[in-house]
């Protein structure tokens, strides 16, 4: 699984909510619309492909969100007006335990691994509060998954848990 460049990466990070970084580990070719389902499967699949890829973690509307029918011009209307807001809060918390703000660039093998060392199963009804797809176990399944792999072969061989290069 291990990915190597032997050529720089010059294309432009992808752009990931702090919480879709959790909804991409339990992604299992479901959600709101054909056109989500395609888009979130062609990020997936690139992530996985491309370990090396570069990822900007923000807390908005992000590349995921795009082809969501659910997305306004003010953001989250899953569950209503307040669904924004709470994406936000969302994305902060996981933020919040992978030692991340928004800004934050680095390579998704990192980020796997901020996740494997800082996230459980258990801990996501707390971080993922209403989620429509939290009763089917795959995060939690995938979560648990990623973190009984044991240190990843993801991690980059320079920079810091900083994401600084």
């Amino acid at each position: 699984m291990e990915n190597r460049r032997t050529t720089p990466d010059l294309s432009p990070p992808i752009k990931l909510r702090g919480h879709t970084l959790l909804c991409l580990q339990g992604f299992r070719g479901e959600g709101y619309s054909p056109e989500f389902v395609s888009n979130m499967a062609a990020i997936h699949r690139m992530l996985n492909e491309d370990l090396d890829r570069q990822i900007e973690v923000i807390a908005s509307p992000d590349t995921v969100c795009a082809a969501c029918p659910h997305r306004q011009s003010s953001g989250c209307t899953l569950n209503g007006a307040r669904s924004e807001t709470e994406m936000v809060e969302q994305d902060h918390e996981v933020m919040r335990r992978l030692g991340l703000v928004a800004g934050d660039r680095l390579r998704y093998g990192d980020l796997l691994e901020r996740i494997r060392k800082s996230v459980r199963g258990d801990d996501l009804p707390s971080i993922c509060g209403n989620c429509r797809w939290l009763p089917l176990g795959h995060c939690r399944d995938a979560i648990d998954q990623l973190r009984n792999q044991g240190p990843s072969s993801c991690l980059s061989d320079v920079g810091d848990m900083n994401g600084k290069r």
